[in-house]
């Protein structure tokens, strides 16, 4: 008896990581369960699992009323832009501390509407919307971490905005004042696109986890009418320190740029047209196979002239938005390693205990 109700608890403990997500599949930040058209209103917001072949898998359904709640404005095609930590453990979203049919929720100010940073752990299939900001004014578009828990860079249309102490009623640093869009952290840098049209630097660098304000480096340099959305970062060289490879979607002229750093400057590879606003993708060898996202479809796209070469591929339709709804952000999940451990040494204990 004794023996079965270990076990039983092993594989209550096992199952408990409930829904996983499956390491290579993508999660897409939806907005909207269908029943309404999209709008200024505040707005249910769901996680759905893909695999790379464009088949959904599985929804999580983020709260969308009460002390927990993240929703977002549902016509606003610059937010729910999704990242991966830097370290690849958790997914990092935002949204507002509004119940959902609530009227424009990025025209609060922060102390009447939060603004929300949630986390998402796809070896667990947990998510938790427990952080808010209260004095982070604007439209917020997204946020990064180096792990997820210690530090967080938000993007707002009020500025890039640092937070050291991340929890229910948080206060933040501007770093810049700039009209931003995507934050992402690589080797410890912190990069931004934006939207800005006063400026013509349209992806910045802000060097090495900035506590405060702080000059940039211009990374994409376009014109003052152009926006940048969604950026991705790669490794493709290891002759050159860290990463060296980036694509931009700059979306007023409609396209998805490449560039490449080789080790002073960062110099444009080609671009290829596209309506996308956000993107992510692994690289295999020197191939880059990305995901992108268009308010109505996902698509995938793959570019295999490597490091320094021309952007090549041609973007395809893997799936569509049902009617009032859209996509926005997307990642692609990677393995991390700790938790890949864990159910590996789950797995090995199971089996020897229905050997016995």
């Amino acid at each position: 008896m004794k023996r079965l109700l270990a076990l039983s608890l092993l594989l209550s403990a096992v199952t408990g990581l409930a829904a996983p997500v499956t390491p290579g599949n993508l999660l897409i930040y939806r907005v909207g369960d269908g029943s309404a058209a999209l709008s200024t209103a505040a707005t249910p917001v769901f996680l759905d699992e893909y695999s790379p072949l464009g088949s959904l898998v599985q929804t999580f359904a983020l709260p969308s009323s009460g002390a927990t709640a993240l929703t977002a404005v549902g016509n606003a095609t610059t937010e729910g832009i999704m990242s991966l930590s830097q370290d690849g453990s958790l997914v990092l979203f935002t949204g507002y501390r509004k119940n959902a049919g609530g009227t424009s929720p990025a025209s609060d100010a922060p102390g009447t509407t939060p603004r929300v940073i949630g986390t998402f752990s796809p070896s667990l299939g947990l998510f938790d919307t427990s952080i808010s900001l209260t004095d982070a004014n604007g439209t917020i578009r997204s946020a990064t971490s180096t792990d997820g828990s210690s530090l967080f860079y938000v993007g707002t249309s009020a500025g890039v905005r640092y937070v050291a102490s991340p929890g229910p009623s948080s206060t933040s640093v501007v770093v810049d004042s700039r009209n931003s869009r995507q934050a992402l952290l690589r080797d410890n840098r912190l990069f931004v696109s934006n939207g800005s049209t006063s400026l013509t630097p349209k992806v910045q660098d802000y060097g090495v986890l900035p506590t405060g304000p702080v000059a940039s480096n211009a990374v994409v340099v376009l014109t003052t009418a152009d926006a940048v959305n969604g950026i991705a970062f790669f490794d493709l060289d290891a002759g050159v320190a860290g990463v060296d490879t980036l694509y931009a979607l700059s979306t007023v002229e409609g396209r998805l740029r490449k560039y490449t750093f080789d080790g002073s400057a960062w110099n444009a590879s080609g671009f290829l047209s596209t309506t996308a606003q956000n993107l992510n993708g692994l690289a295999v060898g020197g191939a880059v196979n990305l995901f992108l996202t268009t308010g109505s479809s996902l698509l995938s796209v793959t570019d295999t002239s490597g490091y320094g070469g021309t952007l090549s591929g041609t973007p395809t339709t893997l799936a569509t938005a049902g009617a009032n709804t859209a996509f926005r952000g997307i990642v692609q999940v990677v393995p991390e390693p700790a938790s890949m451990a864990l159910l590996a040494i789950g797995a090995a204990l199971l089996m020897r205990r229905w050997a016995r």
